[in-house]
């Protein structure tokens, strides 16, 4: 299918790329390394975020844009879920890019590897079937996802491959100081307000570890929505955790659950019974209500898979 989407690049002349709402490091990454890519072959792209990316990964180089008014392809990355486009619509053909576990193939063309790190991981292939130059910028962007997904190079997910990958990008301009200080070294104070509030009220039963954090606590502690991620990662490296699950009400009445797992596929299982996806490590799933409400009924469902 790598293929087959190098050849549908080829063949069409404006595209847009789409990833999903909060964009994460690998989201950012994939799709600016893919814009610039296709940018350098002398093609019209846009980029579409249906919410910004925040202000935390916002420091690596972005493609110059076009105004599109009808793409003829939309590629979405990192993302095979379209309820996780929010209110945004795909203009074109859609071909999809994505290493989450997904029911079926979608649109036009879809590679969809779950075997693999991360999208950046999927798009530095695609860049050398494409034969596009990797310039430091691109080489940054998918370095930028590559750390972000492996968690810094320790989650399970890392291997030979990756270094490997990671060793070209570093020889192609990436800077792996200055990307990894920038994601982890440079917190916000609220993050770690957030971080003592969720860990005062964490639910610990036998090696299942709950947690929430409300829309008023984020508002006290004038938070914004990047400054709780990577909170249930500290919540992850507490000894004797088989299961984690921290929910956070970042919209009033809407609950993100992010949930990570040292038991194969209990993440992706509890998640998937409130109508989420992801891996069977790391998953989650966006729901209606308050933590308060949700977290005894998430707690139980945890349970079944542990």
């Amino acid at each position: 299918m790598k293929t087959r989407i190098a050849e549908i690049i080829r063949e069409h002349r404006s595209f847009e790329i789409i990833t999903h709402e909060s964009p994460d490091e690998d989201a950012v990454g994939s799709s600016k390394a893919l814009a610039f890519a296709i940018v350098s072959m002398g093609k019209y792209v846009c980029l579409v975020y249906p919410t910004p990316v925040p202000e935390t990964l916002s420091f690596t180089d972005s493609p110059e844009e076009n105004l599109i008014d009808t793409p003829e392809i939309s590629i979405l990355v990192d993302v095979s879920d379209m309820l996780m486009l929010k209110k945004v619509k795909p203009r074109g053909k859609v071909v999809v890019i994505d290493h989450h576990r997904a029911k079926g193939d979608i649109g036009y063309a879809s590679w969809i590897d779950s075997k693999r790190s991360s999208t950046c991981e999927m798009i530095y292939e695609l860049l050398a079937e494409l034969k596009a130059a990797l310039t430091p910028s691109i080489a940054s962007n998918l370095y930028l996802g590559l750390f972000g997904d492996t968690g810094g190079f320790i989650h399970a997910n890392t291997n030979a491959y990756i270094f490997q990958i990671a060793h070209e990008l570093t020889n192609a301009g990436a800077d792996p100081h200055n990307i990894a200080y920038r994601l982890k070294k440079t917190k916000a104070l609220s993050f770690y307000r957030i971080l003592c509030a969720v860990m005062d009220r964490m639910i610990m039963q036998e090696g299942l570890f709950a947690s929430y954090i409300s829309f008023e606590e984020m508002k006290k502690y004038g938070a914004r929505p990047e400054d709780a991620s990577g909170i249930v990662e500290e919540m992850a490296s507490l000894s004797g955790s088989n299961l984690v699950i921290l929910l956070k009400e970042l919209q009033k009445g809407t609950v993100h659950c992010s949930i990570r797992s040292k038991i194969p596929d209990a993440a992706l299982k509890t998640a998937s019974a409130f109508g989420g996806g992801g891996h069977g490590l790391a998953a989650g799933f966006t729901a209606e209500g308050t933590p308060e409400e949700l977290i005894h009924r998430v707690i139980k469902e945890g349970f079944k898979w542990i």
